[in-house]
């Protein structure tokens, strides 16, 4: 949360500073359906700052990335078995 409040402030006070008239953000499918998550409750906390900013601002709504599939695998797996959710999912690549 410290990390995407402190970086989220400091950077539109940046852009307002220098003139930037438009920001653009990264941001998670489904963030506000998750905000039981850590991760989650901060990126809506970041994308709550851009919205409040007197910057005009795009947030883009990205599925997860690739990286993240070794950690997803080693969580999922409890020795015996590997559990995962009932759910499909799309990646693309530009």
């Amino acid at each position: 949360m410290k990390f995407f409040e402190s970086s989220t402030r400091n950077l539109l006070a940046q852009e307002a500073a220098v003139g930037v008239r438009h920001h653009v953000a990264l941001s998670v499918v489904g963030t506000e359906r998750l905000s039981e998550s850590g991760y989650f409750q901060a990126k809506i906390a970041q994308e709550k700052l851009i919205k409040e900013s007197s910057i005009l601002y795009s947030i883009v709504h990205t599925t997860q990335f690739f990286e993240f599939l070794k950690q997803l695998a080693d969580i999922s797996f409890d020795g015996q078995k590997v559990r995962l959710l009932d759910a499909l999912s799309k990646a693309s690549c530009v």
